[in-house]
């Protein structure tokens, strides 16, 4: 008895490091917010576009515009919030769960805290096999993709506000 109770134990052990070992998508996005935590618990000026470095190009260059806009005009633009808690600020005493609906998609469930609904955001994730390296390719929030509804906010921005701007 002992010694199955042993084997359960070990099998049991083993698929969660397994587990581990081989969902580096899921790892990748939690450490992101483990980072995001660190920094925020450290007490330095916490910078919310820390996570560019995560990002692909694609998703570097939205948030890059966007900071452009935002010194051209002296207010927001179409980025007004911290992507990774989907609000303001964070509370690092939120649940957050982990969970990988598809093979590229990690979804983060972000726990409701005091001032905050429970809300979620999927990232997805493409890393190359030979060097696990990650980047984040594209944002979905409240089922809409990051990239089109920013770039479709951020050319609507430079229509109304910034062409204005040029021609005064």
């Amino acid at each position: 008895m002992k010694k199955l109770l042993l084997a359960v134990l070990g099998l049991c052990i083993s698929s969660c490091v397994f587990a581990e070992i081989f969902r580096p998508k899921v790892n990748y996005i939690k450490r992101i917010y483990e980072e995001s935590i660190r920094l925020e618990s450290g007490g330095t000026n916490y910078n919310p576009h820390f996570y560019l470095k995560y990002f692909d190009s694609n998703l570097r260059k939205i948030y890059e515009r966007d900071d452009e806009y935002q010194k051209a005009t002296g207010g927001i633009a179409c980025i007004d919030y911290d992507v990774l808690w989907q609000g303001q600020d964070l509370d690092p005493n939120a649940k957050l769960t982990f969970t990988q609906p598809t093979g590229n998609k990690v979804k983060v469930t972000i726990g409701a805290t005091k001032g905050f609904e429970k809300r979620s955001v999927t990232y997805q994730v493409i890393c190359l096999k030979e060097t696990n390296d990650c980047k984040i390719t594209e944002i979905f929030e409240r089922g809409k993709l990051f990239t089109k509804d920013k770039s479709k906010c951020l050319d609507d921005f430079y229509r109304t506000e910034i062409k204005k701007q040029r021609h005064k």
